[in-house]
């Protein structure tokens, strides 16, 4: 019997880059073992990986917005050459039969991050730069081609807030989306990484004191700045909590903020870090109040790992969580004391415990391996379709 024929595309094909191409190697790795036959059009990619056919995309590599246009325009008209029996698009390509924008809908990004800058005139300052900026046309023009054009088979969106996006911004008929929330390691992410809450802990100075721990790139879009206000308005009442920052952002504006205000020995920047579990394993509480996530896999892994969270109704990931029984979703940053009061919540031990519980019996249901069972019976369906 002939092996399916599959093919995406994606400039990095690593682990090492970010969410969607750790993603992306791990569904092509376990389509490749099930016996299907896999192509990859990237610029570059880490290793050779067995049973995997990699194809070179050549691209304009400056400007930004002519590279991500190059890759687009060769990586799609190399699939369709091909003639191949299914194809995966996750936002870099012209056209695909099955779309998963692992991004999120790319103008729904564009307005709601906006608000990510209180001041009105920082705001508009980052809106005209946006505007002016050919890599956000480029990038809104890349993501529209294939809606536009109607020719997908099916559209997976990684969380009910991007279903929604999909509907609200491209107008497709609701039974062409299924949602599929993106899959974790639930072996890698477990309770039981509780065992390094000593080691981590020595690492970074901290003795048995209540420990919040941030995880992202990008400090200002994920709401850093808020979290850091917040711990200095509870800090009258709960002095010794401690802040844990993962991240490679720029961390001077921060140290700023938290020296200002007072907490400057509540704030800890770790850097970054390949073991991201032990650090879950090591605090009490994760927080991360962003201003858009398509499907935060922060959020998700803290869930495995046993530790309650806290978010925002812009973060997809939000959508497993029930308020109160297995995490704490706010709908508002800037409204009163609303993270003050989600944290404070969580200050009781017995609530975290039944929380974490909870919260791991979540994200059990969100296995990786049955998020590539599903994402293949997607795939497999659109080639039956064609």
């Amino acid at each position: 019997m002939r092996k399916l024929k599959f093919a995406t595309a994606i400039p990095d094909f690593s682990r090492r880059k970010g969410g969607a191409e750790r993603y992306l190697v791990d569904l092509c790795s376990q389509m490749a073992r099930e016996d299907l036959e896999v192509h990859v059009y990237a610029e570059r990619w880490d290793e050779e990986i067995h049973d995997i056919h990699f194809h070179e995309v050549g691209t304009i590599p400056f400007p930004k917005s002519l590279r991500l246009l190059s890759f687009a325009v060769r990586a799609t008209r190399a699939m369709m050459k091909t003639h191949y029996d299914v194809t995966l698009g996750v936002g870099n390509t012209l056209a695909a039969d099955v779309l998963q924008p692992h991004g999120g809908v790319h103008w729904a990004w564009f307005w709601r991050s906006l608000r990510a800058y209180e001041h009105p005139f920082l705001r508009g300052i980052k809106l005209l730069g946006r505007v002016l900026s050919p890599k956000q046309w480029v990038q809104g023009y890349v993501e529209n081609a294939p809606y536009k054009k109607r020719k997908f088979h099916k559209i997976v969106a990684i969380s009910d807030m991007v279903k929604q996006d999909v509907l609200q911004w491209y107008g497709v008929p609701e039974r062409q989306i299924e949602v599929i929330y993106n899959g974790i390691d639930v072996e890698r992410f477990h309770p039981s990484n509780r065992r390094y809450r000593e080691e981590i802990r020595r690492r970074h100075g901290i003795g048995d004191e209540f420990v919040i721990l941030f995880v992202s790139n990008n400090f200002r879009m994920k709401g850093l700045d808020h979290l850091i206000k917040a711990i200095a308005a509870m800090k009258k009442e709960h002095p010794s909590v401690k802040l844990l920052v993962l991240g490679r952002d720029q961390q001077g504006p921060y140290l700023c903020l938290a020296e200002r205000l007072g907490v400057s020995q509540n704030v800890i920047f770790a850097g970054t870090t390949d073991e991201p579990e032990k650090y879950y394993g090591a605090v009490d509480l994760l927080v991360h109040p962003t201003f858009y996530d398509a499907c935060s896999l922060t959020v998700l892994e803290a869930l495995a790992s046993g530790l309650p969270v806290i978010t925002t109704v812009s973060n997809g990931a939000s959508g497993v969580l029930r308020q109160v029984k297995d995490g704490w979703v706010i709908d508002d940053l800037k409204k009163g004391d609303s993270l003050e009061t989600a944290i404070a919540y969580f200050f009781d031990e017995k609530v975290r415990e039944q929380v974490a519980k909870r919260g791991r019996e979540r994200a059990e249901s969100l296995d990786r391996k049955v998020n590539f069972n599903q994402m293949i019976r997607v795939l497999k369906e659109a080639a039956r379709e064609k």
